[in-house]
């Protein structure tokens, strides 16, 4: 293509919105995404939540974001943690090891920060000058710790989407990248049906994927003219200073299985740390490295969910 060509299409190009979400207490990965972002030059960023817990960093990730001044949204860890902290819905054995990385992440959490994390709304409707709206959220717009990934389905997300204006839909949550249109029935101010579609994309994570890329992830959007196009970013980063926070910050000290386990979700970026837990208490056994070994012998091989679904499929 000619320079005069690519000039032109310089000058049309929209608006562009760049969101990030699930940085869970990881520095070098927040850094990558924030090196990444002065190079792409996005008009306008939102973060979706979840800045916190799940990494050995949680408030080092507060105070490294804290003077870009973005607009952003709570996750269900950030209120999560804040109810916890205000010593709200403690879980039973609050004190033994399993808690460690969240007794951790709660402890670095001050009352100003609490106050911070508590005052974030649930959702955000993004208007940017000559693009259609869009309607943020962490899980779903009717609950934070719903995803809308793959095994919703088209009808479950139908309830969940059900009263949103916008036509783009924007969550995170699920760690991966995913993205689906889905038709939705409607009614005419005359009462004829008519449908509508809904564009809705889920970012892959900041600071703790779960889609076998270990990359510092998020989304961008580009507006076209006509609707907004979608754009998965992945950037590479060193992840020794990440592990060696792990190591040298306390988190494992005490010999916490659900520590490494959540480290080795950053090794592999695989989910690790809820299914074992959930695995356990499904069969009453106790979350020891005994029954985590049994754990690895019946789990499924891991297979990179698919980051696209179209309509019908």
């Amino acid at each position: 293509m000619s320079a005069a060509h690519d000039a032109k299409h310089a000058q049309r190009r929209g608006p562009t919105l760049a969101v990030l979400a699930d940085i869970h207490g990881n520095v070098p990965a927040l850094d990558a995404v924030l090196a990444d972002l002065e190079r792409v030059q996005p008009d306008h960023i939102v973060i979706a939540g979840d800045f916190v817990n799940r990494g050995p960093q949680s408030r080092a990730a507060l105070e490294r974001i804290s003077p870009y001044h973005f607009p952003a949204i709570s996750g269900n860890h950030d209120t999560w943690l804040v109810s916890l902290a205000q010593g709200r819905n403690l879980p039973d054995e609050w004190e033994s090891s399993w808690w460690t990385p969240v007794r951790m992440a709660v402890a670095e959490l001050t009352s100003d920060w609490q106050s911070w994390l508590g005052a974030l709304p649930f959702s955000m409707r993004v208007e940017l000058p000559g693009t259609a709206p869009v309607r943020i959220v962490h899980g779903s717009p009717r609950d934070s710790r719903e995803g809308m990934g793959r095994m919703m389905s088209d009808a479950t997300l139908a309830k969940a989407l059900a009263g949103v204006e916008e036509s783009l839909i924007v969550g995170a949550h699920i760690h991966y990248p995913y993205e689906r249109w889905l038709r939705m029935g409607a009614s005419s101010a005359e009462g004829e049906p008519q449908s509508e579609t809904k564009h809705v994309v889920v970012i892959g994570a900041v600071g703790c994927p779960f889609n076998g890329d270990i990359n510092a992830q998020y989304g961008l959007f580009h507006w076209d003219g006509t609707e907004w196009r979608f754009e998965h970013r992945s950037i590479p980063y060193d992840h020794e200073p990440l592990y060696a926070i792990w190591r040298e910050s306390g988190y494992l000290a005490d010999g916490s299985l659900s520590s490494a386990l959540m480290m080795l979700e950053h090794r592999t970026a695989r989910t690790q740390y809820v299914p074992f837990w959930e695995w356990a208490l499904e069969r009453g056994l106790p979350l020891t490295r005994e029954s985590h070994t049994i754990f690895m012998q019946e789990r499924e091989p891991f297979i990179p969910p698919p980051m696209l679904r179209k309509i019908g499929e």
